[in-house]
């Protein structure tokens, strides 16, 4: 009896290490938000050396992984694995570059559900490349939106927020530019091609309400941000698809380094020379530069405000164009696409020395917030407004 005893009380250890095991399979690399993280990479995106967790205000506990070392961990719930460095004089927050995990297989997605319930998913599909980006199909970018007037004609992109909010550019409805009544307008979800319609993928919406930022000038682009609320002829508002999908805000004030990259997406023109828009989705890769980069002289010479971000292809052989005004510029954090740019203004297109300059979106949680009622992102949370 002793003997079996000892026998089953080593078969449950021996399950117990197996279980353990399991537990914490891959977190030496990047899998969501990297919270169970627990690798050695102890450098910032910059290249900058961490600092040692022993000296920050961090609670230090097992269950967060800080401890008397200075590998880069996030015990706060941050988007990403983040560390403290020594930024001249300051010491400052900065991500990491951590190694992803494979990704496990996509599960398929229900047919139709609210869009509310996640953000920043796709689908992705093959690209075919051409110079100046690629086209891509919706399932790509499923929070791109069609901004059309009654005309049938295009006039500008946006991004679906929530489901029935679409970020887009404030100069899309500058008076300067011409006077636009919500009535005039059309928004489609879920499109590939604006001289083509899919009604498999496609949910159309009328404009019920137009919110340009108050404080936006026509003169520098400055504050070049913009709400729509949409909806369905029914009333309705948009469904979850392999086609439509919503994207993540990013907290607020979060900055990314430069060298970071993300993606912008749109129907604009191919060449800064063509007669029309592109007709099919097309997208393309770009990395953020810093402010001081983009405001020198050979650049913008100081134009560029704090409300501004740019961005360029390292060759400048890729550009947003006239015609993605108001579309995203997305970025992967935590496995999930977050809004962090909106398509704004730009000297050419593809230009040397001539980024594209994007609206910087965390710069508006609150406002996006107050004129919407949607729950606000700060600091890595979503809290309710009061």
């Amino acid at each position: 009896m002793n003997l079996f005893v000892i026998i089953a009380a080593l078969v449950a250890c021996n399950v117990d290490v197996v279980v353990s095991r399991k537990r914490f399979k891959n977190t030496s690399c990047l899998s969501g938000d990297g919270r169970k993280y627990r690798g050695t990479v102890s450098t910032s995106w910059t290249g900058r050396r961490c600092l040692n967790w022993s000296n920050s205000k961090q609670r230090m506990t097992p269950s967060n992984g800080l401890g008397y070392h200075s590998y880069c961990r996030n015990p706060d719930q941050s988007l990403m694995p983040w560390c403290f460095v020594r930024r001249e004089k300051k010491i400052v927050k900065e991500i990491c570059n951590i190694p992803k995990c494979a990704a496990p297989p996509a599960k398929p997605t229900p047919p139709r559900e609210d869009t509310e319930r996640t953000c920043g998913e796709r689908v992705e599909q093959r690209r075919n490349k051409i110079v100046g980006g690629s086209f891509t199909t919706i399932e790509a970018q499923p929070w791109i939106a069609a901004i059309f007037l009654k005309s049938e004609r295009f006039l500008c992109g946006g991004s679906l927020i929530s489901p029935n909010w679409v970020v887009t550019a404030a100069h899309c409805f500058s008076e300067s530019f011409m006077k636009i009544d919500k009535k005039d307008l059309s928004v489609f979800l879920g499109k590939n091609a604006i001289n083509d319609t899919d009604t498999d993928k496609e949910q159309s919406f009328d404009v019920e309400k137009i919110i340009v930022h108050p404080q936006y000038s026509d003169s520098n682009y400055d504050n070049d941000i913009a709400l729509l609320k949409i909806k369905s002829k029914s009333g309705g508002r948009a469904v979850k698809t392999n086609s439509v999908r919503t994207v993540c805000l990013p907290p607020l004030h979060t900055s990314l380094p430069a060298g970071f990259t993300c993606n912008v997406a749109g129907f604009g023109k191919e060449t800064q020379e063509s007669w029309q828009f592109s007709q099919l989705l097309k997208q393309a890769d770009v990395t953020l530069i810093s402010r001081a980069e983009c405001n020198s002289k050979s650049q913008y010479d100081n134009v560029i405000t704090d409300n501004m971000l740019c961005a360029r292809s390292p060759d400048w052989s890729t550009d947003a164009c006239e015609g993605d005004s108001g579309g995203p510029l997305v970025c992967e954090m935590s496995g999930r696409m977050f809004l962090f740019g909106v398509v704004s203004w730009g000297e050419g297109c593809a230009k040397t020395d001539k980024p594209g300059v994007y609206t910087r979106v965390t710069n508006y949680n609150r406002w996006i917030a107050a004129q919407t009622g949607l729950e606000e992102y700060t600091e890595g949370r979503m809290y309710p407004i009061k």
